[in-house]
């Protein structure tokens, strides 16, 4: 198996004005954590329901809470089951005032610098998007890439998904990632999967080694070689998806960017695919 690296620039229309980051010494440490776990009874969307997405979403969580006794992070907070509901992914200029609420306090995934989910999820390559299954049916039971989320234009800085096919190869080749920011986001990386996410308690012990190895760097990289399934016949090819405005900018990130060290990688105006070179996983084509 081998590293590989594809990279695509975007050429939208350029967003009214510029790019503003604040110096790394005064980034806020914030993290929301979604666990939904609970599927198919009353009110719930319908999926499988695995008791694990909900441990997983702890360990990743007491992680931060653990920097944040010792005085290294701000906050933290867990939003699990029907507390995750599509209308905390949705932003104000893909819905209404009444479901857009991306950046609600203590809440929405645009309101904390760092986000953790794991749920069920899949990919329309047809509609260029990934989705995730929430919690609830009260809103939408599908929080979509692309009709729902514009991230990084409140906190949000970089997303670990845990879930099937959120960062699948089509979608992104099509420009369906580009969808879920602006060129003047702060938003860097989506890690996720190309083909199916395996579950099951194991995920929490390379959950807890990847959090405590991406502190100050390696945030994507680290993600990469504790999601693969080494030696696997057909694994999960967890993907880095970076966004920013140069391929040395977005490779610094993958590489050497952390929880406490994210870097500004300018104008989101490009991406880059990260993945292992020939990871062949269920419900996905082979990577080349």
């Amino acid at each position: 198996m081998r590293l590989r690296k594809q990279t695509r620039q975007w050429t939208r229309a350029a967003v009214v004005g510029a790019l503003f980051l604040p110096a790394a010494g005064a980034l806020a440490n914030e993290t929301h954590v979604y666990g939904i776990a609970n599927f198919g009874g009353a009110g719930q969307c319908d999926a499988d329901s695995h008791s694990v997405h909900t441990k997983t979403a702890q360990v990743f969580a007491d992680y931060f809470t653990a920097l944040k006794s010792g005085g290294q992070w701000t906050d933290v907070r867990t939003l699990n089951n029907a507390s995750a509901r599509t209308d905390l992914w949705t932003d104000a200029a893909k819905g209404t005032a009444e479901n857009a609420k991306d950046t609600q306090l203590n809440a929405g995934v645009d309101d904390a610098n760092v986000l953790f989910v794991h749920t069920h999820g899949g990919h329309n390559e047809a509609s260029a998007r990934s989705f995730l299954v929430m919690g609830t049916d009260a809103d939408s039971c599908l929080a979509m890439t692309d009709a729902h989320m514009r991230l990084g234009n409140g906190k949000l800085n970089i997303a670990v998904v845990k879930a099937c096919q959120s960062g699948n190869i089509e979608v992104w080749e099509q420009g369906g990632y580009q969808e879920m920011l602006t060129h003047s986001s702060g938003f860097t990386v989506w890690n996720a999967f190309h083909g199916d996410s395996s579950c099951g308690n194991f995920v929490k012990r390379y959950l807890d080694d990847y959090a405590a190895n991406s502190k100050n760097d390696g945030v994507g990289e680290n993600w990469i070689d504790e999601a693969y399934d080494w030696g696997a016949f057909k694994d999960d090819c967890p993907v880095s998806i970076v966004f920013g405005e140069t391929k040395a900018l977005r490779k610094s990130m993958y590489a050497a960017g952390g929880w406490k060290d994210r870097k500004n990688t300018g104008s989101k105006t490009g991406s880059s695919y990260f993945y292992v070179g020939g990871c062949d996983p269920d419900s996905g084509r082979s990577l080349p």
